[in-house]
């Protein structure tokens, strides 16, 4: 995909939310109900599925990762998460790949259930977004045999240091639930599609912070437990 058709389906994504989210607005019903304000607080959450991500690779892979998330009319989510990601495997042919670094992601979420415009606000929030997530990391590969079949022993290289910028867009779908007051709980699945690709010839990092496993699109799922303020 093209770095022109990324941004014209990102802008067609939003301009799908704001229809829907606008949409699903009904008309006055209590006019003793003051409109929401512009700003109503922010959510600082953690995601505690990374933890059960960690056993479920063996540990070969690892996550940690929090956002920030805030409140604009109850009805736009502005976001910013950041988090520190890694790995470490030993492929069936030997060949070892070890990195870790810092990920962030920016980006919005609007809320999808049906609210009246004067009513009280939903606890309970039905979220569809995008976000644009980056990370700059070092890797190593290791213990990488090339075949010499004509002039010798077999030669066993090693690759370490290498650097790598990944820059991908999330499509992403959640549910948010206020489970005690100011206490909420949810879920996103998330759908990742990288927007630069691996040079042909060099030595690409098999897992990227934030990403997953490099390919040029992923899946994601996040759990998290935030607090609103």
């Amino acid at each position: 995909m093209s770095m022109q058709n990324t941004y014209r389906f990102i802008s067609s994504f939003l301009f799908l939310l704001f229809v829907i989210s606008g949409g699903a607005q009904e008309k006055k019903t209590d006019t003793n109900i003051p409109k929401p304000v512009l700003f109503n607080g922010i959510t600082i959450h953690a995601d505690v599925s990374s933890l059960v991500s960690y056993y479920i690779s063996s540990g070969e892979t690892f996550s940690s990762e929090g956002g920030l998330q805030f409140d604009l009319r109850h009805k736009f989510y502005p976001i910013v998460e950041i988090g520190f990601a890694g790995a470490n495997k030993i492929t069936s042919d030997d060949i070892e790949f070890k990195t870790s670094g810092v990920f962030g992601r920016v980006g919005i979420d609007l809320n999808l259930l049906k609210q009246k415009e004067n009513s009280k606000p939903l606890n309970n929030m039905f979220l569809g977004g995008i976000r644009i997530g980056f990370t700059n990391f070092s890797y190593d590969v290791s213990n990488v045999t090339i075949s010499n079949e004509y002039w010798g022993p077999d030669e066993i290289l090693n690759y370490n240091n290498q650097s790598a910028t990944k820059v991908w867009y999330e499509i992403v779908a959640g549910v948010k639930v206020e489970v005690i007051k100011n206490i909420y709980m949810g879920w996103t699945v998330r759908n990742k599609h990288l927007l630069n690709q691996d040079v042909v010839g060099e030595i690409s990092p098999w897992y990227i912070p934030g990403f997953g496993i490099n390919s040029s699109s992923a899946w994601g799922f996040n759990y998290t437990i935030g607090y609103h303020f």
